[in-house]
């Protein structure tokens, strides 16, 4: 099949807010968003960003905003509602995935931690970027990175446009990423000026449970 869409639905809710939305992604919205289509579906709890849920799916392409069950999903369920309207912030966006490195035999993502590197940058860059985050692989592989990922936007989904910058890097740990792990700061000595809007988080996986408490 194609390489799948990366999807991320992000959201921020007070702390007393968490363990409820936790019970329904779990219980209700993961067990929905499958019978929808989605391929993939995870939600992390993430540090230094300016939202602390993360969901992150992969999607065969982007017709699935357009399913019927997918539009009627909402309307079905009687607990989104009333959570969402708890959210402080949202940031909906849909990425082409252009490097998987390295390439699995299955491209479907199953982290336990990731970390997360936006910026802007100029489309001509986009093949020397590729190139050193290939490079860089083999160093975050020797302090336990799985594999990496860096997609660039797409058409924003139909009903949730987003404000994220145009790039965004996803490495895959099965444990906290540990020091030394700056690749923010490698592309940014790598592309000075040229990448902007650039941060970086990084968050333990809630759902599914990980294969190693946090």
């Amino acid at each position: 099949m194609a390489t799948p869409l990366l999807y991320t639905a992000e959201l921020d809710l007070a702390e007393a807010d968490i363990a409820p939305f936790e019970q329904w992604y779990a219980y209700r919205h993961a067990p929905d968003v499958y019978q929808c289509g989605f391929l993939t579906c995870s939600c992390y709890r993430v540090e230094g960003s300016d939202m602390n849920l993360f969901d992150l799916y992969e999607i065969a392409d982007r017709s699935v905003f357009e399913n019927p069950r997918y539009l009627g999903m909402r309307g079905r369920d009687p607990y989104m509602g009333p959570l969402m309207e708890k959210r402080r912030d949202k940031a909906h966006t849909v990425y082409d995935q252009r490097l998987i490195q390295p390439e699995p035999g299955e491209k479907w993502l199953d982290a336990d931690w990731i970390s997360v590197v936006r910026f802007d940058a100029p489309a001509d860059q986009d093949g020397a970027i590729d190139a050193v985050l290939a490079a860089e692989m083999g160093r975050l592989a020797g302090l336990g990175a799985r594999r990496i990922r860096f997609g660039h936007r797409t058409q924003d989904h139909p009903r949730n446009p987003t404000h994220r910058p145009r790039c965004m890097v996803v490495v895959e740990w099965p444990h906290r990423p540990p020091a030394g792990t700056d690749l923010a700061g490698v592309l940014s000595g790598r592309f000075g000026a040229a990448l902007t809007r650039l941060d970086a988080f990084s968050g333990h996986r809630i759902y599914p449970w990980p294969d190693v408490p946090a």
